[in-house]
């Protein structure tokens, strides 16, 4: 399995080990724009997606990608609100989420419409290589293309830097939620273990998801601890929680040296373990739909040869040294106060600098900006109070 079989001997033309987002991705990109391809996708659980909601901004999407990706989002909001001790500014622009449940049934029914896409759950992968891939029971197949997308398990031990961990509670209300538009990030709560913060979704009037979120050095988590704390802070904001419906619980690495290390041969190691993320935010959709809606774009056996696999390494590889660059002073200068202050100075950049951040699209002006203007030891600018016209505004 070494070397590269004759092409007419593959079993596919598309190996994806690991049914997470970025194969999702993959595979949804393939099935629209490479109907003819063949693809196996092997998942080691029985269910694809696991347990997660991933949110994203318009621009985090490349705009080739509509043609596959404009049924991704499950629910949608024209921005988002941000809170501080002595400061709120609503952010306009695009705001999306789907979860995981959403994002099984896009790539099952891609998969009941296509005789030639596989998926194979319950399948434990042992052994990956360039050109192929070796099961647990001993099966051997081959691709002219694999991307082993399995998960930050499998990733390098990370070395400086920190973590994003969250535990989210999706609920369901006694009444409607007093607030219609997500609310990113407010961090009027007791500060500890980091930088603290809490992350509201409101799916409907009566389901929301609320998250406790930390920007810490330490990846440990107490899920008992941090539920008890999120149902806490949810009367805070006006939420009468009925039930929770379901918990979701993530640790995501921040690192403060990039992990991104493309091979130009192959097998590709994308998702987290390749470095396929965004080092700043922890958020991983952007990175994900890049290498997607590439992929859909040539030819199998020309991934690695075509001009455009070194223009994407390259932007990624670039975006991903500043990020992570920003994740060694976060982690390693700024401590207490200090932190939150310096998240505070970050949202005063411009709206379009904060998508351009969250897309990895940041340009060298954004770079001086978020090095200048969001730096904590800049003169202090006029702090803006501003909430979305139209909503339905709480006051906490």
């Amino acid at each position: 399995m070494q070397e590269a079989p004759n092409a007419q001997h593959f079993d596919a033309d598309y190996i994806l080990v690991g049914g997470g987002l970025q194969n999702a991705l993959i595979l949804l990109a393939l099935a629209e724009r490479r109907p003819q391809t063949r693809v196996m996708l092997f998942e080691r659980d029985q269910r694809l997606g696991g347990n997660h909601t991933w949110s994203f901004q318009a621009m985090d999407l490349p705009p080739s990608s509509q043609d596959w990706a404009s049924r991704l989002a499950e629910h949608h909001w024209p921005g988002y609100q941000l809170y501080f001790d002595k400061s709120s500014r609503w952010v306009e622009g695009q705001y999306s989420s789907l979860g995981s449940e959403h994002l099984e049934r896009l790539v099952q029914e891609a998969a009941a419409d296509n005789p030639n896409i596989q998926i194979h759950t319950g399948a434990e992968v042992s052994r990956v290589e360039a050109h192929g891939i070796e099961l647990a029971d001993g099966r051997r197949l081959t691709a002219q293309v694999v991307v082993d997308a399995r998960g930050p398990e499998h990733a390098p031990r990370q070395r400086g830097g920190g973590y994003q961990k969250f535990v989210g509670l999706e609920c369901q209300l006694a009444r409607p939620a007093p607030m219609n538009a997500p609310i990113l990030m407010d961090t009027r709560c007791r500060q500890h273990d980091g930088f603290r913060f809490q992350y509201i979704l409101p799916f409907t009037a009566e389901r929301v998801l609320i998250e406790d979120t930390y920007f810490s050095n330490s990846p440990d988590i107490d899920e008992q601890a941090l539920s008890e704390d999120t149902l806490e802070e949810a009367k805070r904001f006006g939420l009468e929680i009925a039930q929770v419906i379901r918990t979701e619980v993530g640790v995501l690495p921040m690192p403060s040296r990039s992990t991104f290390a493309p091979s130009d041969s192959g097998p590709i190691n994308a998702g987290y373990a390749g470095g396929w993320f965004n080092p700043g935010t922890g958020y991983s959709l952007a990175a994900a739909a890049r290498l997607a809606d590439y992929l859909a774009s040539v030819a199998p056996e020309t991934v690695f040869s075509d001009a455009g696999w070194k223009r994407l390494t390259r932007t990624m590889r670039t975006q991903s040294r500043f990020l992570a660059f920003l994740n060694l002073m976060m982690f390693g200068m700024f401590h207490g106060a200090w932190r939150n202050k310096l998240m505070e100075r970050f949202y005063l950049v411009s709206d379009r600098a904060i998508h351009r951040f969250f897309a990895m699209e940041i340009n060298p002006v954004d770079m001086w900006n978020i090095m200048w203007v969001g730096a904590p030891w800049t003169p202090k600018r006029r702090l803006r109070h501003a909430e979305r016209p139209d909503s339905q505004s709480i006051s906490v």
